[in-house]
């Protein structure tokens, strides 16, 4: 599965969940079929120890607003390159 964007997410202590913007199955190494919104979660740490691969073409987002904790709007930004992950949780609304 091919994940792209993001719509939020929450974290619980090393746990996290992540709303995925666009996903799509990857068939015979190229993008197929988009999928219905989907949703990553799992451990922060057994993730990060499960990726495989890593681009070299990062990208920075802007940013938002975070709202845990009551810290409204409590300034963020984002940014990663395309990564693998061998093992992730990954289901449907």
């Amino acid at each position: 599965i091919y994940v792209k964007n993001w719509y939020g997410g929450t974290t619980s202590m090393e746990m996290f969940t992540f709303s995925a913007g666009e996903a799509y199955m990857i068939r015979h190494g190229k993008l197929a079929k988009s999928l219905r919104p989907v949703v990553l979660t799992g451990n922060v740490f057994t993730t990060l120890m499960n990726i495989d691969g890593i681009g070299n073409d990062l990208k920075m987002n802007q940013g938002g607003g975070c709202g845990k904790g009551e810290q409204v709007p409590l300034p963020v930004s984002n940014g990663s390159p395309h990564i693998r992950i061998r093992h992730c949780l990954v289901g449907g609304r």
